[in-house]
């Protein structure tokens, strides 16, 4: 299961309006939205190794990741796959060579920084501010592109894992940059001194009660 984060932000109302959909909730498709089609619900794993080597994309920057890439590569086959799994096989290459992407989740990585939309939404367009939950980490290529599409309207962000105390931080924008930032360090970073301030920074954001969990 995912971790999840929830973001906060505080802009000017018409920024705000431009993340929502016609049910007025958050929706990073508003601002990019994946141009392919995929049919399925799910993707056979086998048939996007396959898609992978077709179109040469490089292996994981990570080495334990990539030797597990690189062993699949070596036992993938496209005798192996069954009728679903080489249509969609067919169908990741169409999109790839559409808009460089195999499936939502495949360009969502990428142009949303998180594996899926957002949910839990709450906007008050008159006080300035939205809040939701993403899955692992805070969508930050939405925001900027949202902040591209505003230049003149600075956009403040605060962010936290629901693992509270290090996944967090919060940072400004105006016009595409970064104009002020705070940020906690990452679990395999050395702490900053200020853990406790930070545990309880993320379980403000969270609706938790710091002393009921544990740093």
């Amino acid at each position: 299961m995912a971790n999840w984060v929830t973001t906060k932000i505080a802009a000017p109302p018409h920024v705000l309006a431009a993340l929502l959909n016609t049910d007025r909730v958050v929706d990073f498709s508003r601002i990019e939205a994946f141009s392919g089609t995929f049919a399925w619900n799910s993707v056979h794993r086998a048939a996007e190794t396959l898609a992978e080597i077709v179109v040469g994309r490089p292996l994981s920057d990570h080495p334990e990741l990539a030797a597990l890439e690189a062993e699949n590569r070596a036992e993938a086959t496209l005798g192996a796959l069954t009728d679903e799994a080489f249509e969609q096989f067919v169908q990741m290459l169409r999109n790839h060579r559409h808009c460089g992407f195999f499936h939502e989740a495949d360009f969502a990585y990428e142009r949303w920084g998180t594996a899926r939309n957002a949910v839990e939404s709450s906007v008050d367009l008159a006080a300035g501010t939205a809040s939701f939950q993403t899955a692992w980490a805070c969508p930050t290529p939405v925001l900027y592109a949202l902040s591209k599409q505003f230049p003149g309207d600075r956009i403040d962000i605060q962010y936290a894992d629901e693992d509270v105390g290090r996944n967090c931080g919060m940072f400004a924008l105006l016009g595409g940059e970064v104009v002020q930032s705070d940020i906690a360090p990452l679990w395999d970073e050395p702490d900053d001194g200020r853990s406790e301030f930070w545990h309880r920074f993320a379980c403000a954001l969270t609706g938790r009660d710091p002393d009921a969990i544990e740093d």
